[in-house]
């Protein structure tokens, strides 16, 4: 099995993470769950709105900033032997 750590893959982490989120940290407040759980996210990665905004659309390719926002998802993918290329690739592991 290949692991992805693409940026179609990250946003759909994101999602299900914020959906998470929502339910167990911001039950009373639906919309407003939602907006703190990202703000989090967000502020957990170290990443600018913009790059985090990318990665929620599924368009972030940077490398580095990948790496940040699955560290903020509990992910490493260097513990795997993988590193995020900015290309929206990975190299190494068992996805050379």
């Amino acid at each position: 099995m290949t692991t992805d750590f693409s940026p179609a893959m990250l946003k759909q982490f994101l999602a299900l993470r914020v959906a998470m989120m929502v339910r167990l940290d911001f039950p009373s407040q639906r919309r407003n769950g939602e907006k703190a759980a990202l703000a989090d996210l967000r502020k957990r990665s170290g990443l600018t709105r913009d790059e985090f905004e990318l990665a929620c659309k599924g368009r972030l390719k940077g490398g580095v900033a990948r790496a940040k926002i699955w560290a903020a998802l509990w992910i490493d993918p260097a513990s795997l032997g993988i590193r995020l290329t900015d290309d929206g690739g990975q190299e190494g592991g068992d996805a050379a």
